[in-house]
């Protein structure tokens, strides 16, 4: 099988016979594409089928297949961007996440000639938004389409042909070519075979269909397309003011409700845009039912959007102080704004006294890339400055210090990191990370709130109060270390009381028990014991107070004790007389165990 299939692969060279294509097949940077090509029932038509791409009246093999079994040849199909199907006498192909180089014709062919079943052209279009005074960049890659000289150049497509924009000089056969033409200019780079469209300042009467093109002033067509742009410029839309100032904390969820009228020009796309110079950035959009998110906050799940009952909802979650900014809800493709917010998420900050505090202020999602930054403190009437960069800074980093606070500003990463250190009561307020022109007003633009509160240290002896405030500051430089010190110093005199306590109690204990023994002993030795006596021996160990640990012996006795029956009694060895006189005395050793400190008596 493997054989035959590699003879076959010999005929890709053989010239075919020049087709029409049937249809032109427009499809957008990105989409899939079908195409069903049906057979006869022919025993000539039961072989190989296959997806070629036509150059130079030559069939390039991307995907063939032959009894169930598939082989792919080009780089699209062996990525698992092209499939082919041979079944109930139809071969079907499809074609996903199409790119602008896979514009070309194709065509449907089976068995061992590459009879042509269906040829179509491919148009794989880029479509391109922008606003006014923007800038368009476009590349154009043809080393697929095997264009590696000639004149190239970039028109606009009418409605009989393509007029020319700009065009390269000659044509170029090696290194780089280009030109410009009024606001327009076109660089081509034969080296990577790309063809590269710059345009500027953009306006809307720029919006139209271009071409990419391999251009001949003396033929018909003069243009053959290398790849087509179709481009849309809006106007910016006129600045809005803010209808309200909405102040949500970092982490929490806001939502808006933005109602609209029932005429039919309402009946369009509804988005969510974030406004910068006048322009909508759009974060979220819906149409038809249907949400498209365009934002990195939309796409991880925290934002949005729904047209439900004459009003736009939106719906902004796990909110972030760098989401601050000015939003608007607009509708139709002219972006007509039916309501616009100023969003303002701030931090919140707990510190206790002489703590330090460090705040970092990312501005990139804000667009200021250069200015002077500075920290200030909110008042009643203005924001009052505490500390700012020294000039403009464009690149690098540039700070400065004042008192106990500082301030410095990392243009490369776009953040703003602020310091206060050995932080008082009288500190606590409310401050703004900010872009600051003191020759302006008003002076401070924000870029993050914050929202200060400084504690005073609790007293020390108050173990539970000086443990959960070091818990509750999260951010800057932790109470930890002191807390812990004054933890420590209590628990080690608290050990130190327990321990003297204990071991003067153990002492006493010892010394009432020591003589509670020699008196007992010497009355026992000195007098007979009559029962009575021995009765209160029985029960000296109860009448000790059950508050303290003891051991404790039961000695029974009888009433009577007759003269043959020996005598007991607990003396320690060291009591008891070298020469007892007139007895037969013998010592024995009585062992006895601890009784549990709950089964006392």
């Amino acid at each position: 099988m493997e054989l035959r299939v590699t003879l076959l692969l010999l005929l890709c060279c053989t010239g075919l016979q020049a087709e029409t294509p049937e249809a032109e097949m427009s499809q957008q940077e990105g989409s899939t594409f079908s195409i069903q090509c049906p057979y006869t029932t022919q025993p000539e038509n039961e072989q190989l089928k296959a997806w070629c791409r036509m150059r130079n009246e030559r069939c390039q093999l991307e995907v063939l297949t032959l009894d169930s079994v598939q082989y792919r040849y080009s780089d699209r199909a062996m990525q698992g961007h092209i499939t082919i199907k041979d079944y109930n006498r139809t071969v079907s192909i499809t074609m996903s996440d199409l790119q602008a180089e896979d514009s070309g014709i194709y065509s449907c062919v089976y068995s061992s000639n590459y009879v042509p079943l269906k040829t179509i052209s491919l148009n794989v279009y880029k479509e391109l938004h922008k606003w006014e005074l923007d800038s368009l960049s476009v590349q154009c890659p043809y080393g697929a389409l095997g264009y590696s000289w000639g004149r190239k150049a970039w028109c606009r497509q009418g409605q009989a042909q393509c007029s020319l924009v700009v065009s390269t000089v000659y044509p170029s056969t090696w290194g780089s070519n280009g030109a410009r033409n009024k606001s327009s200019s076109i660089q081509d780079d034969t080296r990577t075979r790309t063809v590269t469209i710059t345009m500027d300042k953009l306006q809307v009467q720029d919006s139209g269909v271009y071409w990419c093109a391999l251009y001949n002033p003396n033929q018909r067509p003069a243009f053959i397309r290398i790849m087509e742009v179709r481009l849309s410029v809006d106007k910016s839309l006129p600045a809005q003011t803010a209808e309200a100032e909405i102040s949500q904390q970092e982490g929490s969820t806001f939502s808006i409700q933005c109602p609209y009228t029932t005429q039919p020009e309402n009946e369009q796309l509804k988005a969510w845009c974030r406004m910068r110079n006048a322009r909508c950035q759009l974060v979220a959009w819906t149409l038809a039912s249907m949400q498209y998110i365009y934002s990195d906050r939309a796409r991880q799940g925290h934002l949005t959007i729904q047209d439900d009952n004459r009003t736009v909802s939106i719906t902004m979650s796990d909110l972030q102080a760098e989401d601050s900014g000015i939003y608007s809800c607009v509708y139709s493709s002219n972006y007509v704004p039916l309501k616009t917010i100023s969003l303002n998420v701030y931090k919140e900050l707990h510190k206790l006294e002489l703590d330090s505090l460090s705040v970092q202020c990312p501005y990139g999602a804000l667009g200021y890339s250069w200015g002077r930054k500075a920290w200030c403190r909110q008042g009643q009437a203005q924001c009052s400055l505490v500390v700012s960069t020294v000039y403009p800074s464009t690149w690098g980093s540039n700070g400065a210090r004042n008192k106990s606070s500082s301030i410095q500003d990392d243009t490369r990463t776009r953040t703003v990191t602020i310091t206060m250190d050995k932080l008082q009561v009288q500190d606590s307020g409310v401050y703004w990370c900010a872009l600051y022109n003191p020759n302006q007003r008003p002076a401070f633009i924000r870029i993050m709130e914050v929202r200060l509160s400084v504690d005073k240290i609790p007293a020390a002896t108050t173990l539970s109060v000086t443990t959960s405030s070091s818990q509750k500051n999260s951010s800057g430089n932790s109470t930890q270390p002191r807390n812990t010190i004054t933890i420590s110093v209590v628990l080690c005199i608290l050990l130190i009381l327990a321990f003297t306590i204990t071991t003067a109690l153990c002492i006493r204990q010892r010394k009432k028990l020591k003589t509670g023994g020699n008196r007992q002993a010497e009355d026992i030795y000195d007098k007979p014991e009559s029962p009575a006596q021995l009765e209160s021996t029985e029960n000296m160990g109860r009448t000790t107070d059950d508050s303290r640990d003891l051991n404790y012996i039961t000695l029974d006795f009888k009433p009577r004790l007759s003269s043959d029956e020996p005598l007991y009694c607990n003396v320690e060895p060291s009591q008891a007389p070298r020469k007892p006189e007139d007895e037969n005395v013998e010592y024995a050793i009585i062992t006895h165990k601890q009784l549990p400190k709950n089964d006392k008596g």
